[in-house]
């Protein structure tokens, strides 16, 4: 069994445990998706992604493909909104009717990085 001394070493490493932070592993995930994942819209002028967190715009990025990712659409490159950090915007030409994937990459301000797709369908 646990002697005195062994045991008051125990009780003080777990109450010294319970006031370190928890470790942050923060990631900028996907909130608000415009135009919505899987929706159909009219031909977008934009689209924009709202992330969990702050992201990084000289690391982060959405581009526009095609359904087949054979032809970019993105005319100019991905800027942060004006005044919101969490939201990034992509200015797009007119679209044809048919299915377009975005890819998105975001490094929060931590340096942790996410990538994904959606897709979405002009009619």
């Amino acid at each position: 069994m646990f002697n005195r001394n062994q045991s008051l070493t125990a009780v003080l490493l777990g109450a010294a445990l319970l006031f370190v932070p928890p470790y942050a592993s923060a990631h900028a995930r996907p909130k608000v998706m415009v135009p919505a994942a899987d929706s159909t819209v009219p031909s977008p002028s934009t689209i924009s992604v709202t992330f969990s967190e702050a992201i990084e715009p000289r690391f982060s990025s959405l581009n526009v493909t095609d359904e087949q990712e054979k032809k970019k659409f993105n005319t100019v490159s991905s800027a942060p909104l004006a005044n919101d950090p969490k939201t990034l915007t992509l200015a797009l030409p007119p679209l044809q009717p048919g299915g377009y994937l975005v890819h998105w990459v975001s490094v929060a301000a931590d340096g942790h990085r996410m990538e994904g797709e959606y897709k979405f369908t002009v009619k």
